[in-house]
């Protein structure tokens, strides 16, 4: 089993950092330091090299050097708080021990945070560790944002149809027909889903403690028919067959049910979106004991080989184009491998041997234990 440190180092590698400072040896030995902890690195020599390196390339962190020739470190503050935001590009100062009011007017500038030289290593990674980490959290609740409103827009889309529907049917004086009920309660269940996604907007405190409060033993099945049937209407709309495939004997798993159901309305809609009409979309559980997997079949057109490799990345745009004229952000796919993972589960996805896409996910049976 990998070790917490080198676990640590791994993941600290998606990490783009940039060093700032006009010494080559001091340049030399962070980004030595910062490369043991996994880190990737880029250097620049001065203010005006460093911007110039941020109009091309994208980083997490810089740590800047205040005293410079040139370009200072606080003129350079300046120019990148005028691109980026505090929490979107987290700037920590580097300067000596001596320089009480430059830190002052860094931080007044919109730096982050200061470390002095000489570096104190395990201090340095621990101040770069926390910018990182709420920066990551910034990201996540941004992905969220747009997925809530992506999530918002199929509901509200239905409840719209329904609702012109019954404005059609209401005529004076005529009695009701005898649908109505059936297609009330229909209203009622997709408000009631439109609601579900505004409250887990809403609960913002999920971003700041993870989802480890928010589990709780639940019958995947009982997620996925729930999913299934928020899907309903936008199957008949898009004239595809929504059918389900459920195992009868799932164990209970802990789980976040309002975030795993975002995940399945995601891959379902997904499925639906950029297959055409007269299709079957099959949603399928199962369980080999250890894991229990959901998967989500189609009749589109499949992955090409460059999909495969975009999967699940940030903004990322598939070749397939949506069948029946609706948007496609590209957000849904990299928070759902998020919201999978913070499960310690897995999110895939395959070919079917004929035609279309199968995308699934695993999740544990028994909660993994800490190292």
């Amino acid at each position: 089993m990998a070790s917490p440190e080198s676990s640590d180092k791994t993941g600290n590698q998606k990490f783009h950092l940039l060093v700032v400072d006009d010494n080559e040896m001091n340049r030399d030995l962070i980004s030595l330091q910062l490369r043991k902890h996994g880190y990737r690195v880029s250097v620049a020599a001065s203010g005006y090299e460093a911007l110039e390196l941020l109009e091309t390339r994208k980083y997490d962190l810089i740590l800047l050097d205040i005293m410079m020739p040139g370009m200072n470190g606080l003129d350079m503050l300046v120019e990148v708080r005028k691109q980026h935001s505090l929490l979107s590009l987290p700037v920590i100062m580097v300067t000596a021990d001596d320089l009480e009011q430059s830190i002052i007017e860094a931080l007044q500038r919109g730096a982050n945070d200061y470390l002095v030289k000489p570096l104190n290593v395990p201090v340095a990674i621990a101040r770069i560790k926390t910018q990182l980490t709420l920066k990551e959290l910034d990201d996540l609740k941004g992905e969220f944002v747009r997925f809530a409103s992506h999530d918002l827009k199929k509901p509200l889309i239905v409840a719209m149809d329904i609702v012109e529907s019954l404005q059609q049917d209401c005529v004076p004086d005529q009695p009701v027909k005898p649908d109505t009920p059936d297609i009330l309660e229909i209203l009622f269940k997709t408000c009631n889903n439109m609601q579900n996604v505004i409250d887990g907007f809403l609960n913002t405190e999920s971003f700041a403690k993870g989802i480890a409060d928010t589990k709780r033993p639940t019958p995947l099945n009982s997620v996925v028919d729930k999913s299934i049937q928020n899907n309903t209407e936008y199957a008949k709309k898009k004239g595809i067959e929504l059918k389900p495939e459920l195992a009868s004997d799932l164990p209970e798993i802990e789980l976040d049910e309002f975030r795993i159901t975002q995940v399945l309305d995601n891959l379902i809609g997904n499925a639906m979106k950029f297959s055409p009409k007269d299709t079957t979309t099959v949603v399928r559980t199962r369980t080999d004991g250890e894991f229990v997997y959901a998967e989500v079949s189609d009749g589109g057109p499949g992955l090409t080989e460059e999909d495969m490799k975009k999967l699940f990345q940030r903004h990322a745009r598939l070749s397939n184009r949506p069948t029946g004229g609706e948007s496609s952000t590209g957000v849904g796919l990299s928070l759902s491998k998020q919201l999978v993972e913070q499960h310690n589960g897995v999110i895939g996805a395959r070919n079917n041997p004929t035609r279309g896409a199968t995308f699934w996910i695993r999740l544990p049976v028994k909660p993994l234990q800490p190292n």
